[in-house]
Protein backbone atom coordinates (compact mmCIF):
# COMPACT_ATOMS: atom_id res chain seq x y z
CA UNK A 1 0.00 0.00 0.00
CA UNK A 2 3.23 2.21 0.34
CA UNK A 3 1.56 4.15 3.34
CA UNK A 4 -1.46 5.85 1.17
CA UNK A 5 -4.83 5.21 1.04
CA UNK A 6 -6.21 3.13 -1.80
CA UNK A 7 -8.20 5.45 -4.72
CA UNK A 8 -11.15 4.61 -7.27
CA UNK A 9 -10.22 4.79 -10.33
CA UNK A 10 -9.29 7.92 -11.55
CA UNK A 11 -11.49 8.27 -14.75
CA UNK A 12 -14.46 7.30 -12.04
CA UNK A 13 -13.66 10.03 -10.19
CA UNK A 14 -13.76 12.37 -12.98
CA UNK A 15 -17.04 10.86 -14.63
CA UNK A 16 -18.64 11.22 -11.26
CA UNK A 17 -17.94 14.75 -11.25
CA UNK A 18 -18.05 16.07 -14.68
CA UNK A 19 -21.24 13.64 -15.63
CA UNK A 20 -23.04 14.41 -12.02
CA UNK A 21 -24.34 10.33 -12.12
CA UNK A 22 -23.13 7.09 -12.82
CA UNK A 23 -25.40 4.25 -14.26
CA UNK A 24 -24.17 1.09 -12.93
CA UNK A 25 -24.68 2.66 -9.80
CA UNK A 26 -28.11 3.13 -9.75
CA UNK A 27 -28.41 -0.41 -7.71
CA UNK A 28 -31.35 -0.88 -7.35
CA UNK A 29 -32.85 -0.51 -10.77
CA UNK A 30 -29.92 -2.03 -12.32
CA UNK A 31 -29.58 -5.46 -10.35
CA UNK A 32 -33.00 -5.41 -8.92
CA UNK A 33 -33.84 -8.67 -9.59
CA UNK A 34 -30.58 -9.89 -7.51
CA UNK A 35 -32.14 -11.86 -4.82
CA UNK A 36 -31.18 -10.62 -1.28
CA UNK A 37 -27.74 -12.25 0.61
CA UNK A 38 -27.30 -11.92 4.11
CA UNK A 39 -24.05 -9.70 4.81
CA UNK A 40 -20.74 -11.81 5.43
CA UNK A 41 -19.79 -9.78 7.82
CA UNK A 42 -20.69 -7.08 10.56
CA UNK A 43 -18.27 -4.60 10.64
CA UNK A 44 -20.03 -1.55 9.88
CA UNK A 45 -17.51 0.40 11.16
CA UNK A 46 -14.72 -0.35 8.97
CA UNK A 47 -17.45 -0.50 6.31
CA UNK A 48 -17.30 3.32 6.52
CA UNK A 49 -13.86 3.67 6.25
CA UNK A 50 -14.12 1.86 3.18
CA UNK A 51 -17.31 3.77 1.91
CA UNK A 52 -15.64 6.92 2.67
CA UNK A 53 -12.63 5.83 0.23
CA UNK A 54 -14.69 3.72 -2.71
CA UNK A 55 -18.13 5.13 -2.30
CA UNK A 56 -18.54 8.27 -1.41
CA UNK A 57 -16.85 10.36 -4.25
CA UNK A 58 -20.25 9.68 -6.40
CA UNK A 59 -22.80 8.80 -3.57
CA UNK A 60 -22.01 12.05 -1.30
CA UNK A 61 -21.73 11.60 2.50
CA UNK A 62 -24.49 10.32 3.34
CA UNK A 63 -26.31 7.90 0.74
CA UNK A 64 -29.37 7.45 2.50
CA UNK A 65 -30.57 11.12 2.43
CA UNK A 66 -29.16 12.02 -1.02
CA UNK A 67 -30.76 13.07 -4.16
CA UNK A 68 -31.62 10.40 -6.26
CA UNK A 69 -29.68 8.64 -7.70
CA UNK A 70 -27.09 8.58 -5.60
CA UNK A 71 -29.43 6.93 -3.10
CA UNK A 72 -29.74 4.10 -5.09
CA UNK A 73 -26.80 2.51 -3.59
CA UNK A 74 -29.30 1.64 -0.36
CA UNK A 75 -30.54 -1.04 -2.57
CA UNK A 76 -27.04 -2.86 -1.21
CA UNK A 77 -27.82 -2.26 2.33
CA UNK A 78 -27.35 -5.85 3.98
CA UNK A 79 -26.99 -6.85 0.61
CA UNK A 80 -22.87 -7.06 -0.74
CA UNK A 81 -24.22 -9.08 -4.33
CA UNK A 82 -25.70 -6.21 -5.18
CA UNK A 83 -22.46 -4.20 -5.06
CA UNK A 84 -20.70 -6.96 -7.07
CA UNK A 85 -23.62 -7.36 -9.18
CA UNK A 86 -23.79 -3.51 -10.00
CA UNK A 87 -19.91 -4.33 -10.97
CA UNK A 88 -20.57 -6.67 -13.67
CA UNK A 89 -23.26 -4.55 -14.94
CA UNK A 90 -20.64 -1.89 -15.78
CA UNK A 91 -17.34 -3.25 -15.62
CA UNK A 92 -16.14 0.52 -17.37
CA UNK A 93 -17.08 2.24 -14.22
CA UNK A 94 -17.23 -0.24 -11.43
CA UNK A 95 -15.26 -2.77 -12.72
CA UNK A 96 -12.56 -2.24 -9.58
CA UNK A 97 -14.58 -3.76 -7.08
CA UNK A 98 -14.95 -7.37 -7.96
CA UNK A 99 -10.48 -7.20 -8.08
CA UNK A 100 -10.01 -4.05 -5.06
CA UNK A 101 -12.65 -5.32 -2.51
CA UNK A 102 -12.42 -9.09 -0.88
CA UNK A 103 -16.03 -10.36 -0.40
CA UNK A 104 -15.19 -9.17 3.19
CA UNK A 105 -15.13 -5.59 2.55
CA UNK A 106 -17.59 -5.49 0.23
CA UNK A 107 -19.93 -7.03 2.92
CA UNK A 108 -18.86 -4.40 5.46
CA UNK A 109 -19.72 -1.77 3.63
CA UNK A 110 -23.44 -3.53 2.99
CA UNK A 111 -23.47 -3.24 6.78
CA UNK A 112 -22.47 0.35 6.81
CA UNK A 113 -25.48 0.99 4.63
CA UNK A 114 -27.57 -1.05 6.40
CA UNK A 115 -26.89 0.92 9.60
CA UNK A 116 -28.40 3.99 7.77
CA UNK A 117 -32.30 1.96 7.75
CA UNK A 118 -31.77 1.73 11.66
CA UNK A 119 -34.43 4.50 11.78
CA UNK A 120 -36.29 2.65 9.21
CA UNK A 121 -38.53 5.21 7.97
CA UNK A 122 -38.28 8.85 6.24
CA UNK A 123 -40.62 11.98 6.26
CA UNK A 124 -42.14 13.07 2.87
CA UNK A 125 -42.25 16.93 3.22
CA UNK A 126 -44.51 19.04 1.62
CA UNK A 127 -44.39 22.84 0.37
CA UNK A 128 -47.07 25.11 -1.39
CA UNK A 129 -46.04 27.80 -3.21
CA UNK A 130 -48.80 30.87 -2.57
CA UNK A 131 -48.27 32.62 -5.58
CA UNK A 132 -49.09 29.17 -7.92
CA UNK A 133 -51.05 27.84 -5.44
CA UNK A 134 -49.32 24.29 -5.98
CA UNK A 135 -47.80 21.64 -4.20
CA UNK A 136 -44.60 19.42 -3.74
CA UNK A 137 -43.34 17.39 -1.98
CA UNK A 138 -39.86 15.33 -1.29
CA UNK A 139 -38.13 13.27 1.10
CA UNK A 140 -34.64 14.36 0.03
CA UNK A 141 -32.79 16.05 2.73
CA UNK A 142 -30.58 18.35 0.06
CA UNK A 143 -34.10 19.69 -1.61
CA UNK A 144 -35.56 20.16 2.07
CA UNK A 145 -33.06 22.26 2.95
CA UNK A 146 -33.13 24.43 -0.29
CA UNK A 147 -36.58 24.90 -0.14
CA UNK A 148 -36.32 25.74 3.64
CA UNK A 149 -33.50 28.17 2.79
CA UNK A 150 -35.09 29.91 0.35
CA UNK A 151 -32.95 28.78 -2.70
CA UNK A 152 -36.13 28.35 -4.72
CA UNK A 153 -38.45 31.26 -3.69
CA UNK A 154 -41.64 31.10 -2.65
CA UNK A 155 -42.14 27.90 -1.19
CA UNK A 156 -43.07 27.54 2.95
CA UNK A 157 -43.88 24.16 4.33
CA UNK A 158 -47.46 23.37 5.23
CA UNK A 159 -47.04 21.42 8.04
CA UNK A 160 -48.05 17.54 6.48
CA UNK A 161 -46.13 14.96 5.85
CA UNK A 162 -45.78 11.77 5.47
CA UNK A 163 -43.32 8.51 5.96
CA UNK A 164 -41.54 6.48 3.36
CA UNK A 165 -38.82 4.31 2.80
CA UNK A 166 -35.06 5.62 2.01
CA UNK A 167 -34.35 2.53 0.33
CA UNK A 168 -36.00 -0.84 -0.61
CA UNK A 169 -38.28 -2.92 2.02
CA UNK A 170 -40.46 -5.76 1.71
CA UNK A 171 -43.48 -4.89 0.12
CA UNK A 172 -42.42 -1.29 -0.72
CA UNK A 173 -42.31 0.09 -4.25
CA UNK A 174 -40.52 2.54 -5.90
CA UNK A 175 -41.82 5.82 -6.58
CA UNK A 176 -40.80 8.03 -9.88
CA UNK A 177 -41.18 11.46 -10.73
CA UNK A 178 -41.77 13.84 -13.40
CA UNK A 179 -41.45 17.44 -13.85
CA UNK A 180 -44.16 18.80 -15.73
CA UNK A 181 -42.60 21.75 -17.64
CA UNK A 182 -44.53 25.12 -17.51
CA UNK A 183 -46.67 25.18 -20.26
CA UNK A 184 -48.44 22.36 -18.70
CA UNK A 185 -48.26 23.18 -15.05
CA UNK A 186 -44.30 23.80 -13.77
CA UNK A 187 -44.81 21.18 -11.23
CA UNK A 188 -44.15 17.22 -10.59
CA UNK A 189 -45.82 14.14 -10.66
CA UNK A 190 -45.32 11.14 -8.79
CA UNK A 191 -45.99 7.81 -8.92
CA UNK A 192 -45.37 4.34 -6.91
CA UNK A 193 -47.02 2.31 -9.85
CA UNK A 194 -44.59 0.80 -11.90
CA UNK A 195 -47.47 0.15 -15.08
CA UNK A 196 -48.19 4.44 -14.14
CA UNK A 197 -44.32 5.92 -14.69
CA UNK A 198 -44.48 3.63 -17.75
CA UNK A 199 -47.44 5.01 -19.13
CA UNK A 200 -46.30 8.69 -17.97
CA UNK A 201 -43.23 7.86 -19.54
CA UNK A 202 -44.90 6.92 -22.94
CA UNK A 203 -48.18 9.06 -22.78
CA UNK A 204 -46.14 12.58 -22.00
CA UNK A 205 -42.91 12.79 -24.00
CA UNK A 206 -42.46 16.63 -22.67
CA UNK A 207 -42.52 15.82 -19.12
CA UNK A 208 -38.76 15.11 -17.43
CA UNK A 209 -38.21 11.47 -16.11
CA UNK A 210 -36.41 12.60 -12.91
CA UNK A 211 -36.05 9.69 -10.99
CA UNK A 212 -37.35 6.07 -11.09
CA UNK A 213 -36.81 5.88 -7.43
CA UNK A 214 -37.00 9.18 -4.92
CA UNK A 215 -38.05 7.47 -2.12
CA UNK A 216 -39.97 3.82 -1.77
CA UNK A 217 -43.70 3.10 -0.21
CA UNK A 218 -46.14 0.64 -0.44
CA UNK A 219 -49.33 0.21 -2.86
CA UNK A 220 -52.52 -0.26 -2.24
CA UNK A 221 -54.73 -3.25 -3.43
CA UNK A 222 -55.94 -1.73 -6.59
CA UNK A 223 -59.05 -3.35 -6.50
CA UNK A 224 -60.34 -2.43 -2.90
CA UNK A 225 -57.65 0.28 -2.03
CA UNK A 226 -56.92 -1.12 1.09
CA UNK A 227 -53.09 -1.16 2.32
CA UNK A 228 -50.75 -3.44 4.07
CA UNK A 229 -51.18 -3.93 7.80
CA UNK A 230 -48.44 -1.66 9.47
CA UNK A 231 -48.99 1.35 6.53
CA UNK A 232 -51.54 3.91 6.30
CA UNK A 233 -53.49 5.76 3.35
CA UNK A 234 -52.07 8.73 1.15
CA UNK A 235 -54.28 10.39 -1.29
CA UNK A 236 -53.48 11.92 -4.41
CA UNK A 237 -55.63 14.69 -6.05
CA UNK A 238 -55.72 17.00 -8.98
CA UNK A 239 -56.17 20.61 -9.52
CA UNK A 240 -57.79 19.78 -13.27
CA UNK A 241 -56.22 23.21 -14.25
CA UNK A 242 -54.13 24.39 -17.31
CA UNK A 243 -51.46 24.55 -14.97
CA UNK A 244 -51.54 21.28 -13.53
CA UNK A 245 -50.60 20.64 -10.40
CA UNK A 246 -51.19 17.91 -7.80
CA UNK A 247 -51.32 17.49 -4.35
CA UNK A 248 -50.18 14.19 -1.90
CA UNK A 249 -51.55 14.02 1.35
CA UNK A 250 -52.41 11.37 4.27
CA UNK A 251 -55.27 13.67 5.86
CA UNK A 252 -58.31 12.04 4.86
CA UNK A 253 -59.52 15.90 5.85
CA UNK A 254 -57.63 17.69 3.69
CA UNK A 255 -58.20 15.53 0.99
CA UNK A 256 -62.10 16.13 1.04
CA UNK A 257 -61.40 19.83 1.41
CA UNK A 258 -59.29 19.54 -1.83
CA UNK A 259 -62.66 17.54 -3.71
CA UNK A 260 -64.60 20.13 -2.20
CA UNK A 261 -62.88 22.71 -3.96
CA UNK A 262 -62.76 21.29 -7.05
CA UNK A 263 -59.97 18.95 -7.17
CA UNK A 264 -60.23 15.54 -8.57
CA UNK A 265 -59.36 12.71 -6.15
CA UNK A 266 -57.47 10.08 -8.24
CA UNK A 267 -56.54 6.24 -6.39
CA UNK A 268 -57.54 2.46 -5.90
CA UNK A 269 -60.65 1.60 -4.86
CA UNK A 270 -63.65 3.56 -3.30
CA UNK A 271 -61.65 5.56 -1.07
CA UNK A 272 -59.20 5.77 -4.09
CA UNK A 273 -55.96 5.64 -1.85
CA UNK A 274 -52.82 6.26 -4.31
CA UNK A 275 -50.25 4.76 -2.02
CA UNK A 276 -49.72 3.61 1.37
CA UNK A 277 -47.37 5.14 3.73
CA UNK A 278 -44.97 3.19 6.40
CA UNK A 279 -47.01 4.01 10.07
Amino acid sequence: MNGRAPRPPESLIARCRAAGVVRAMLLGAAVGAVLPAAALAQNAVNGKSLYKIWCQVCHTPDPATAVAPFNGIMAAANDPERILAAADVDPSQMGFIGTMLSSAERADIAAYLGSFLAGGTVDVVEFHHAALDHYFISASAAEIADLDSGVHAGWSRTGQKFKAWPAAAAGASQVCRFYIPPALGDSHFYSASPGECADVLATYPSFSFESSTVFYIGLPDATTGACAAGTLPVYRVWNQHVDSNHRYTSSTAIRQQMVDAGWLAEGYGPAQVIMCAPS
